[in-house]
């Protein structure tokens, strides 16, 4: 290959690399756009789903520590404060997400 033809290669990978990279960006935006728009649903969902699995996680948290009733309380009262202020959905998703991993870290360890 010449200089020329590895110069152009390299500029194509690269714009192929630009497209993708847009394309998923792209998705994401349009994702958090649609839970916003579905925000009532999620909010519903998530809420039983965080509390249910927290509320376990806290009864067996009582008798193994303190530190991690703490933890699976903090988490699970921020998720129901980010709903309650009407927070951006992505914020209201990841502390959930975060939540249950929390809890599921509790109940499981």
């Amino acid at each position: 290959m010449s200089t020329i033809q590895a110069n152009q290669f390299k500029t194509s990978v690269n714009e192929i690399k630009t497209a993708n990279l847009e394309v998923k960006t792209t998705q994401m935006s349009e994702f958090w756009k649609k839970a916003e728009f579905n925000r009532f649903g999620i909010i519903a969902l998530l809420l039983v789903v965080v509390t249910c699995i927290a509320g376990f996680a806290a009864a067996i948290a009582v008798n193994a520590s303190t530190f991690q009733l703490a933890a699976v309380a903090a988490t699970a009262m921020a998720v129901e404060a980010l709903i309650l202020s009407v927070a951006p959905m992505k914020a209201i998703i990841i502390s959930s997400v975060i939540s249950v991993i929390v809890s599921g870290l509790v109940i499981f360890l």
